[in-house]
């Protein structure tokens, strides 16, 4: 199951099952109250049937003045008593009181047993959400599968024109050396092999080969690549110092891509982007537009502008979860978006 799927489940299910859960606590809590009614009732007839016979021993008696007193009718507090009339006397009443020691355990057996059936009835109504969950979930996943198989067989059918473009290419690169047209084609063909790896990284799920790479070396070289696919941008390389990491070199590859490319394509006109590698950090800053809502960025779809699918930074933050490097983003708009990633986790010590 992939990780958007997981996390739809799982919110339809604590919604669903939260609901539920709501209801079955309101019925219980009321279940409650009507079982020490019954309780209660039970408790006074007992009474009852003890002022005639004084024969019960969980009950006290006494005697009380008749006076301002209610017959007949059990009384809660300060322990559960009653008051009933003494036969061949007007001036007395007898007192029952039942102990609010024996009182309190009583009740308290009540809610454990209905405690107990309520952690049944939970265990039962979460199995029986959890099955609806993935039940009503079964045709989202099936329309899902359906897209990605269809991405998958374009993309596979995009593999024999898209080599025979980048063949075509190099032969006329190497007939026709510096051609303006031949050059602005070789752009194209890059932006196109971008995306199409973009879209791999997107359905891929499998585990990525991790070695040692050197990410300045790498930086570097995507930088020069970028420079080819936006000539009007200006980008600024600052190596303060090296950097060796134990990663995917293929998946940390189109984080850096996806990156450079977002901060070249939404930048200003003849604008900058600027990639600095600084003790167990890499930024990635750029003088474009900036963003409205960095924080919801990495959402998939989620775009602030027209073009793009809004696929590439949520591809970003897919990869670098993968890869354990926390990244962050700041932007003003106006000035431009800050990409800081974080490699400490992944960084080589020194020896």
């Amino acid at each position: 199951m992939k990780s958007y799927e997981k996390e739809s489940l799982l919110k339809n299910f604590f919604v669903f099952f939260g609901l539920l859960e709501i209801l079955l606590a309101l019925l219980f809590i009321e279940l409650y109250h009507t079982k020490k009614r019954e309780y209660l009732q039970n408790l006074f007839k007992t009474m009852q049937v003890c002022s005639y016979t004084y024969n019960c021993k969980q009950f006290s008696f006494d005697f009380s003045p008749r006076a301002h007193i209610i017959l007949n009718e059990l009384h809660q507090k300060p322990d559960p008593h009653a008051f009933f009339t003494i036969p061949r006397s007007e001036k007395y009443a007898l007192k029952i009181t039942y102990p609010s020691s024996a009182y309190m355990n009583d009740l308290f057996h009540i809610r454990k047993i209905l405690t107990l059936k309520f952690i049944f009835s939970t265990l039962l109504l979460m199995a029986v959400a959890l099955f609806f969950t993935r039940y009503s979930l079964r045709p989202i996943r099936e329309a899902l599968k359906l897209n990605d198989e269809f991405i998958k067989d374009i993309l596979h059918d995009f593999n024999t024109p898209i080599a025979s473009i980048v063949l075509n290419v190099k032969m006329f690169k190497k007939e026709y050396t510096d051609n303006p047209f031949v050059n602005r084609i070789t752009r194209s063909v890059d932006t196109i092999l971008l995306l199409q790896n973009n879209l791999k990284s997107f359905l891929q799920h499998s585990p990525s080969q991790v070695e040692e790479i050197d990410v300045a070396a790498i930086a570097l070289q995507r930088l020069e690549f970028m420079q080819n696919i936006y000539p009007h941008i200006t980008f600024v390389y600052y190596k303060n110092n090296p950097m060796i990491c134990v990663t995917s070199q293929e998946l940390f590859t189109r984080i850096l891509d996806n990156l450079l490319n977002n901060a070249a394509k939404y930048n200003k006109p003849k604008g900058e982007v600027r990639l600095n590698i600084l003790q167990d950090r890499i930024t990635i800053e750029d003088t474009g537009k900036g963003m409205k809502n960095a924080k919801q960025v990495f959402k998939r779809y989620y775009k602030e502008q027209n073009r793009g699918l809004g696929l590439g930074l949520h591809i970003v933050k897919k990869l670098a979860d993968e890869l354990n490097i926390p990244i962050d983003i700041h932007s003003v708009q106006g000035e431009g978006t800050t990409v800081t990633l974080d490699m400490k986790a992944i960084k080589k010590s020194r020896s």
